[in-house]
Protein backbone atom coordinates (compact mmCIF):
# COMPACT_ATOMS: atom_id res chain seq x y z
CA UNK A 1 0.00 0.00 0.00
CA UNK A 2 1.31 3.09 -1.51
CA UNK A 3 1.01 6.86 0.92
CA UNK A 4 0.33 9.24 -1.16
CA UNK A 5 -1.99 11.61 0.33
CA UNK A 6 -2.79 12.72 3.60
CA UNK A 7 -6.73 11.61 3.56
CA UNK A 8 -4.80 7.86 2.22
CA UNK A 9 -2.72 7.59 5.65
CA UNK A 10 -5.77 8.66 7.87
CA UNK A 11 -7.42 6.20 5.80
CA UNK A 12 -5.55 3.26 6.61
CA UNK A 13 -3.99 4.21 10.30
CA UNK A 14 -7.59 4.30 10.84
CA UNK A 15 -7.87 0.52 10.89
CA UNK A 16 -6.49 -0.11 14.66
CA UNK A 17 -7.78 -3.81 14.97
CA UNK A 18 -8.79 -6.63 13.20
CA UNK A 19 -9.66 -10.39 14.50
CA UNK A 20 -7.75 -13.49 13.69
CA UNK A 21 -9.12 -16.57 11.82
CA UNK A 22 -9.42 -18.46 15.01
CA UNK A 23 -11.43 -15.88 16.63
CA UNK A 24 -8.98 -14.36 18.98
CA UNK A 25 -9.15 -10.51 18.98
CA UNK A 26 -5.50 -9.66 18.35
CA UNK A 27 -4.21 -5.87 18.03
CA UNK A 28 -3.33 -5.27 14.30
CA UNK A 29 1.49 -5.20 14.19
CA UNK A 30 1.98 -2.44 11.88
CA UNK A 31 5.40 -1.56 9.87
CA UNK A 32 5.98 1.00 8.05
CA UNK A 33 9.21 0.53 5.83
CA UNK A 34 10.39 3.80 3.63
CA UNK A 35 12.99 3.52 1.33
CA UNK A 36 13.89 5.49 -1.59
CA UNK A 37 13.29 2.57 -4.23
CA UNK A 38 9.93 1.29 -4.96
CA UNK A 39 11.59 -2.06 -6.02
CA UNK A 40 12.46 -2.44 -2.63
CA UNK A 41 9.28 -1.34 -1.01
CA UNK A 42 7.34 -4.20 -2.91
CA UNK A 43 9.72 -6.92 -2.27
CA UNK A 44 9.51 -6.56 1.40
CA UNK A 45 5.99 -5.29 1.72
CA UNK A 46 5.26 -8.62 0.13
CA UNK A 47 7.31 -10.64 2.18
CA UNK A 48 6.41 -8.83 5.43
CA UNK A 49 2.41 -8.93 4.98
CA UNK A 50 0.51 -11.48 7.21
CA UNK A 51 -2.39 -12.45 9.04
CA UNK A 52 -2.42 -9.58 11.80
CA UNK A 53 0.43 -7.67 10.31
CA UNK A 54 -0.34 -4.02 8.19
CA UNK A 55 2.57 -2.88 6.10
CA UNK A 56 2.54 0.71 4.97
CA UNK A 57 5.22 2.01 2.74
CA UNK A 58 6.40 5.32 1.57
CA UNK A 59 9.56 6.80 0.21
CA UNK A 60 9.05 9.68 1.73
CA UNK A 61 10.79 11.21 4.90
CA UNK A 62 7.67 13.68 5.43
CA UNK A 63 5.66 11.46 5.12
CA UNK A 64 7.18 8.75 6.98
CA UNK A 65 7.07 11.20 9.77
CA UNK A 66 3.66 11.99 9.28
CA UNK A 67 2.53 8.45 9.21
CA UNK A 68 4.89 8.08 13.03
CA UNK A 69 2.86 11.33 14.40
CA UNK A 70 -0.10 9.88 13.04
CA UNK A 71 -0.38 6.27 14.58
CA UNK A 72 2.31 4.14 16.47
CA UNK A 73 4.34 1.58 14.57
CA UNK A 74 5.78 -1.52 16.23
CA UNK A 75 8.21 -1.51 13.63
CA UNK A 76 9.90 1.24 11.17
CA UNK A 77 12.48 -0.08 8.77
CA UNK A 78 14.38 2.84 7.28
CA UNK A 79 16.85 3.12 4.12
CA UNK A 80 19.60 5.15 5.25
CA UNK A 81 19.19 7.21 1.96
CA UNK A 82 16.53 8.14 0.27
CA UNK A 83 16.94 11.31 -2.33
CA UNK A 84 21.08 10.62 -3.01
CA UNK A 85 24.18 9.28 -1.42
CA UNK A 86 25.10 12.60 0.69
CA UNK A 87 21.81 12.20 2.44
CA UNK A 88 21.31 10.49 5.65
CA UNK A 89 17.07 10.56 6.13
CA UNK A 90 16.99 7.44 7.55
CA UNK A 91 19.14 8.37 10.48
CA UNK A 92 16.85 11.73 10.73
CA UNK A 93 13.97 9.65 10.84
CA UNK A 94 15.03 7.44 13.70
CA UNK A 95 15.72 10.54 15.65
CA UNK A 96 12.20 11.91 15.33
CA UNK A 97 10.92 8.14 15.83
CA UNK A 98 12.75 8.32 19.42
CA UNK A 99 11.57 11.20 20.21
CA UNK A 100 8.04 11.18 19.08
CA UNK A 101 7.50 7.66 19.64
CA UNK A 102 9.99 5.59 21.91
CA UNK A 103 8.28 2.40 21.63
CA UNK A 104 8.66 2.18 18.00
CA UNK A 105 11.38 -0.35 17.00
CA UNK A 106 13.40 0.96 14.30
CA UNK A 107 15.30 -1.22 11.74
CA UNK A 108 17.89 0.81 9.49
CA UNK A 109 19.02 -0.68 6.07
CA UNK A 110 21.16 0.94 3.75
CA UNK A 111 23.46 0.06 0.74
CA UNK A 112 26.22 2.21 1.55
CA UNK A 113 26.83 1.51 5.19
CA UNK A 114 30.03 1.84 7.49
CA UNK A 115 31.53 0.03 10.39
CA UNK A 116 31.02 4.61 12.08
CA UNK A 117 27.36 4.77 10.32
CA UNK A 118 26.48 1.79 11.97
CA UNK A 119 27.86 2.56 15.28
CA UNK A 120 25.85 6.18 14.55
CA UNK A 121 22.79 4.27 14.15
CA UNK A 122 22.87 2.27 17.58
CA UNK A 123 24.18 5.40 19.49
CA UNK A 124 20.83 6.72 18.22
CA UNK A 125 18.82 4.06 19.25
CA UNK A 126 18.79 1.86 16.12
CA UNK A 127 16.87 -1.76 17.07
CA UNK A 128 18.82 -3.15 14.25
CA UNK A 129 21.37 -2.55 11.57
CA UNK A 130 21.39 -4.63 8.23
CA UNK A 131 23.63 -4.14 5.59
CA UNK A 132 22.06 -4.54 1.90
CA UNK A 133 21.67 -7.30 0.53
CA UNK A 134 20.24 -9.12 3.05
CA UNK A 135 18.70 -12.48 4.17
CA UNK A 136 15.06 -11.99 5.02
CA UNK A 137 15.38 -15.15 7.57
CA UNK A 138 17.41 -12.55 9.36
CA UNK A 139 15.22 -9.53 9.27
CA UNK A 140 12.23 -12.17 9.91
CA UNK A 141 14.25 -13.16 13.28
CA UNK A 142 14.37 -9.89 14.69
CA UNK A 143 10.70 -9.26 13.57
CA UNK A 144 9.94 -12.28 15.90
CA UNK A 145 12.07 -10.49 18.76
CA UNK A 146 9.66 -7.94 18.59
CA UNK A 147 6.33 -10.06 18.68
CA UNK A 148 5.83 -10.58 14.60
CA UNK A 149 5.53 -13.55 13.15
CA UNK A 150 5.58 -13.72 9.41
CA UNK A 151 5.37 -17.66 7.69
CA UNK A 152 7.87 -17.12 5.14
CA UNK A 153 10.33 -19.77 5.71
CA UNK A 154 11.93 -19.76 1.90
CA UNK A 155 15.22 -18.69 1.52
CA UNK A 156 15.02 -14.77 -0.12
CA UNK A 157 17.67 -12.58 -0.11
CA UNK A 158 17.13 -9.02 -0.30
CA UNK A 159 17.77 -7.26 -4.01
CA UNK A 160 19.59 -4.53 -3.61
CA UNK A 161 18.47 -0.75 -3.69
CA UNK A 162 19.46 2.30 -3.01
Amino acid sequence: MWIRTACEVNSVLGQKENFVSKGMHMKTKKILIVDGAENVLIMLSKALKAEGVEVITTTKIEEAEYATKSAFFDVVLADIRLTGILRREGLELLEYIQEKSPGTKVIIMTACGSKEIEKEAYDKGAYCYFDKPFDLRDLNEKLREIGIFNNFLRKANYSRGS
